[in-house]
């Protein structure tokens, strides 16, 4: 089953979306949550592929559909998940959940095709980028692994009333270094704190699913 789109001038393909029987049944059984990510010229057309997976109630891992991209803009993704919800047999089966990276371009795209659903960010990736930012602006390097817990406890937080003191206690124990606090509060907690802190996340049900990793493993 697949869909694609030319180019109105060249008549040339530039947006491909497939999938396959199985995984349309699959996905209407197995539908609270979805995980999507992008991968990056890993084929010779050099576009980006968004692959969109789905966790069974075994916790194995299955496809569900595969969408070539010639740009990674909001009208483009509009498309891709018009053509994913497309696949669920009736409206209230769509996921109650979508787990993505940090793209605030897929992530509107999935607020408008998905308004039900709570979008979740890759908590890894988070974790990752802010560890590396840690790296780069505190010093000395041993107190890196105190930096790192204070801020595990910010995400791990799981009463909302509370998640405010976690964030000043990041604040105080990185007093010396402000660039560091900017970064994490204007890139992540600001913008971001509803979509991977856990008083948040709990909201909804994600059956323990916070990260985009097992996209990245089925590619």
């Amino acid at each position: 089953m697949h869909w694609c789109r030319c180019d109105e001038v060249s008549n040339i393909v530039q947006d491909i979306f497939w999938t396959l029987p199985d995984s349309v049944k699959l996905v209407n059984s197995f539908n609270i949550v979805i995980l999507m990510d992008s991968t990056y010229k890993t084929n010779k057309y050099r576009m980006s592929l968004l692959e969109v997976v789905v966790i069974t109630s075994t916790d194995l891992t299955f496809s569900i559909a595969f969408c070539l991209l010639v740009a990674e803009k909001e009208n483009i993704f509009l498309w891709a998940l018009d053509k994913l919800k497309g696949l669920f047999f009736r409206v209230d089966s769509c996921p109650r959940a979508v787990v993505c990276d940090r793209d605030v371009v897929l992530m509107n795209a999935i607020r408008m095709v998905f308004p039900e659903a709570y979008n979740l960010l890759c908590r890894f990736h988070i974790d990752k980028n802010v560890k590396t930012k840690c790296k780069m602006l505190v010093h000395p390097r041993e107190v890196w692994d105190q930096v790192m817990e204070v801020w595990g406890s910010v995400v791990d937080c799981d009463i909302v009333e509370a998640s405010e003191n976690h964030v000043n206690a990041l604040r105080v124990v990185c007093s010396p270094w402000p660039i560091f606090v900017d970064y994490v509060m204007e890139t992540w907690l600001r913008p971001h704190k509803e979509n991977f802190v856990k008083a948040w996340i709990d909201k909804a049900m994600h059956l323990g699913n916070t990260t985009s990793n097992k996209v990245e493993a089925t590619h």
